[in-house]
């Protein structure tokens, strides 16, 4: 997600119950998973897999590439994603009940928890050196100094809500 939804902003759609997904699972023909297998396409040529969370201020190039290295991961070490109960959930997520939903794994909420995520997890982007620790490093520090710099400002709301009365 450091790559993907690289700036405070991108967080502010990834809010459980709207259209962009949250839940850290995949799913056929359902939008409030992360990874949607499009229903419709039933011949094995057309089927496809989406990853709803990135936005459009993303880097695409990095973005592709972070997600290409995750999938050869995966393929490699064969992660087995129903095994570890990533899926499929054919329902609407946000329907389930509190317990069901405990036990799905959310995505970050901000910049923060984010770089967290890839200090912990980033082995699979330094493999053949295809991203650099240097390139890693570097986005840590520049999300981190941004996340930091937006958390200290304040919002035009809050300017409405405490000096206009």
């Amino acid at each position: 997600m450091p790559f993907s939804n690289q700036t405070t902003n991108s967080y502010k759609r990834l809010v459980p119950g709207y259209e962009a997904p949250v839940s850290v699972c995949y799913a056929t023909a359902n939008r409030s998973a992360v990874i949607r297998i499009p229903g419709y396409a039933v011949d094995e040529d057309e089927k496809r897999f989406e990853v709803r969370s990135p936005d459009a201020m993303c880097n695409p190039y990095l973005t592709y590439a972070a997600f290409l290295l995750a999938m050869i991961d995966g393929i490699e070490n064969k992660i087995d994603p129903e095994k570890l109960g990533y899926g499929p959930y054919d329902v609407n997520l946000y329907d389930l009940d509190e317990e069901e939903q405990k036990k799905i794994k959310s995505l970050p909420t901000n910049l923060i928890e984010a770089s967290q995520e890839l200090i912990k997890d980033k082995d699979f982007l330094t493999k053949d050196k295809v991203f650099s620790d240097n390139l890693i490093n570097n986005q840590i520090k520049r999300i981190k100094e941004e996340h930091n710099y937006i958390s200290k400002l304040p919002h035009p709301e809050e300017f409405k809500l405490y000096y206009n009365n």
